[in-house]
């Protein structure tokens, strides 16, 4: 992986987790790009969550959900974990239940990409079954599976060349999600071959399914269950949940449309605009 001028080192400190998680809450606030990773990177997972909390106490956004992301096969064994996460904000949720259009902000001239993702909806709290947070848990909470696309951006243009404790200390490198229409059906075996495409400017981006995500939305949200439970926090009713991307990561820029198409639903565009300062948190 590139350098990017970058320190590598573990534990953080207690002033590292502060100064990594106010450079990202600042840049996002202003829109302003950084040009390299803003301190020491964290070399565990448990350091990245800690800067990732401490910048949600700093932003003062409201939660409304999580997103999902595997990570890649070689770092799952030295950073204990297949998976990561981070927070979706209540003020960038864009819900288009019937399909159709939303405008989505991203960082101008940091990481831009946007991601068919199958989304899921809770409708109540999420509380542990007699066999924990299992599938049969999962299923008596959620309120449906949606068509939709995480919104993923951050002001370090190099955040995922960094790897994966440097996504979930930006946000888990989030910046919103579309939540389309529901999907039928989503209940039954079957659903993991539902197919999902992804267009950029009117050309196909990529194609892939429910089963694009190893286990399927299900195990995304298994494990996102029992890592914020170690956080000390928990799904709510309400909140939605991208479970990782299907298709593949579509990088854009301001002026640029994608559409998210899957099968049986309305299909939804997606116009890039930029963040202005104060506008993207």
């Amino acid at each position: 992986m590139p350098d990017q001028g970058r320190e590598t080192a573990s534990p953080l400190t207690a002033p590292d987790v502060d100064a990594i998680a106010r450079a990202f809450v600042e840049a996002r606030r202003q829109a302003r790009p950084l040009d390299r990773f803003p301190g020491t990177l964290p070399s565990t997972l448990a350091d990245a969550v800690a800067v990732q909390e401490r910048a949600l106490d700093l932003c003062g956004r409201r939660i409304a959900g999580w997103k999902v992301a595997m990570i890649r096969p070689d770092l799952r064994a030295p950073l204990a974990s297949d998976r990561l996460a981070g927070p979706i904000f209540a003020d960038a949720i864009h819900d288009l239940p019937q399909g159709g259009r939303a405008e989505v902000g991203v960082y101008a001239g940091g990481f831009a990409a946007l991601e068919a993702e199958f989304v899921a909806r809770f409708a109540r709290d999420l509380v542990p079954g007699p066999n924990g947070f299992d599938a049969a848990a999962i299923l008596a909470a959620l309120a449906g599976l949606h068509a939709g696309a995480e919104v993923a951006s951050s002001p370090f243009a190099g955040l995922n060349d960094l790897g994966p404790t440097a996504v979930v200390c930006d946000h888990g490198n989030n910046a919103g999600v579309v939540v389309g229409p529901e999907l039928p059906d989503w209940r039954e075996p079957s659903f993991l071959a539902t197919p999902s495409r992804m267009r950029i400017g009117g050309e196909i981006a990529g194609e892939g399914s429910a089963a694009s995500v190893p286990g399927g939305p299900l195990a995304s949200l298994v494990w996102l269950a029992e890592h914020l439970a170690g956080r000390g926090r928990h799904l709510r009713a309400g909140d939605v949940v991208a479970t990782g991307m299907t298709t593949g990561i579509h990088a854009v820029q301001p002026g640029m449309r994608g559409r998210i198409e899957f099968a049986d639903v309305a299909p939804c565009d997606i116009d890039v605009t930029a963040f202005r300062p104060a506008a993207g948190g």
